[in-house]
C-alpha cells in the first residue's frame, strides 16, 4: 500500500464518505460546534432562525467539501470566490443570484440565475464583500455575543484557529467591555472599545491584536452585511504591529495571504493533532516540518496535507508501552 498511498488517499477524498472528514475535524477545528447554541438577541436579529442556522452550517460543509473534492489549494480556504447558498441564507446575504447580484440592484453580471427554495447552489462571489471563512455568516455568528458583534472574539479566532499564534490570557480582574465600573463607554462599538482601553493593563493587548476583529465590523452579529453600527458609520480600517494598513476584510485576507506559511503550518498541526488522536509535543514538530515543506512544494494542495500525514512515523507507528 505504501508505493500507491498518494494514488489511494486521493481516491479517497472524492468519496462521499470523505465528508466525515469535514463533519468531524474541520468543523472541530472552526469551533463551528458553537453554532447549534447560538443565541443571538431575538429582539435585535428577529431574522435568525433554525433554518438560517442550519443553512449557516451547511454553507462551511460545501464550501470546505469543495475545497476537499477539487483537491484545491488550502490557502483558498481564505479567499476562495465562491460559496454555496440556499435561499434563505442568500437572502440574508443580499444576493439575488449564482453570480452574485445584489439584491435590489442593478446586475452588475448577466445570466445569474435566482437562488430559490432550501436546496443549496454553487455562487459566484467575485466582486462581492464576501469569500472564504472570514466573511461566512456560520464563523462570524460564533464569533460574537448575543447582542451585539465582538471584535475580541473575532481577532482571537484569526490568530488561534488560522495562525496559530494565541493571544496572551488577559490580566486576572480586568471588566469586560460592557461591565467597566465607573465609567460610562459611548459612541460606536470601535469608541468604546478605545475608551475601554485606556486601561493600562488593557492597553497594550488590544492596541496590536484588536484591529483584526475591526476588520469584520461590517458584518453583524450573525454575518448580515452592514455599513452602519445603530447611527454610527462603521469604520473597518486597521494598522497591524508590522506596520501593514487595511481596510477591510479584502483588504485583511490579502495580508493574510502574505503570511500563508503560518496558515498552512497551522492546519498541519490541527490535522495532525486530529489523525493522532492527541496533542503535539515537542518530538511532533520535524514531522509538522516535513509536512509544511511537502504543503509549500505544491502551493498547499489539500490531499497532500493529508497523504504526508498518514505516511508519518507518529502515524503510522505507536510508541512502546513503558
Amino acid at each position: 500500500l505504501t508505493a500507491n498511498l498518494p494514488a489511494q488517499v486521493k481516491r479517497m477524498l472524492k468519496d462521499p464518505k470523505a465528508t466525515a472528514l469535514i463533519d468531524q475535524f474541520a468543523l472541530q477545528w472552526l469551533q463551528l460546534g458553537r453554532l447549534q447554541n447560538a443565541a443571538p438577541d431575538s429582539k435585535l436579529f428577529p431574522s435568525f432562525n433554525e433554518p438560517l442556522r442550519l443553512a449557516m452550517l451547511e454553507e462551511t460543509r460545501m464550501f470546505l467539501g469543495e475545497i476537499m473534492r477539487e483537491d484545491r489549494c488550502l490557502p483558498e480556504m481564505l479567499n476562495a470566490d465562491f460559496t454555496y447558498l440556499n435561499e434563505p441564507l442568500s437572502r440574508h446575504y443580499g444576493i439575488a443570484d449564482t453570480l452574485g447580484n445584489k439584491v435590489g440592484k442593478k446586475p452588475a453580471k448577466a445570466g445569474g440565475k435566482p437562488i430559490k427554495g432550501p436546496g443549496f447552489v454553487r455562487v459566484s462571489l467575485e466582486g462581492t464583500d464576501r469569500g472564504g471563512l472570514l466573511t461566512q455568516a456560520s464563523v462570524l455568528t460564533v464569533t460574537s455575543n448575543p447582542t451585539r458583534t465582538s471584535p475580541v472574539k473575532r481577532r482571537r479566532w484569526v490568530l488561534e484557529q488560522l495562525l496559530g499564534t494565541p493571544p496572551p490570557p488577559p490580566p486576572p480582574n480586568v471588566p469586560e467591555l460592557d461591565k467597566d465600573e465607573g465609567k460610562r463607554l459611548t459612541g460606536s462599538l470601535r469608541q468604546r472599545m478605545e475608551q475601554h482601553r485606556q486601561n493600562p493593563a488593557c492597553a497594550n493587548c488590544h492596541a496590536s491584536m484588536d484591529p483584526l476583529g475591526f476588520a469584520f465590523e461590517n458584518f453583524d452579529a450573525i454575518g448580515a452585511f452592514r455599513e452602519k453600527d445603530g447611527e454610527f458609520a462603521i469604520d473597518s480600517s486597521g494598522v497591524l504591529p508590522g506596520g501593514k494598513m487595511f481596510k477591510g476584510p479584502t483588504e485583511l485576507k490579502a495580508i493574510l495571504l502574505d503570511k500563508r506559511e503560518l496558515f498552512i503550518r497551522c492546519v498541519a498541526e490541527k490535522m495532525l493533532t486530529y489523525a493522532l488522536g492527541r496533542g503535539l509535543e515537542y518530538y511532533d514538530k520535524p514531522t509538522v516540518d516535513r509536512v509544511v515543506t511537502a504543503l509549500e512544494k505544491d502551493g498547499g494542495r489539500f490531499s497532500t496535507l493529508v497523504t504526508e500525514i498518514a505516511m508519518s512515523d507518529p502515524f503510522r507507528l505507536r510508541r512502546a508501552k513503558e
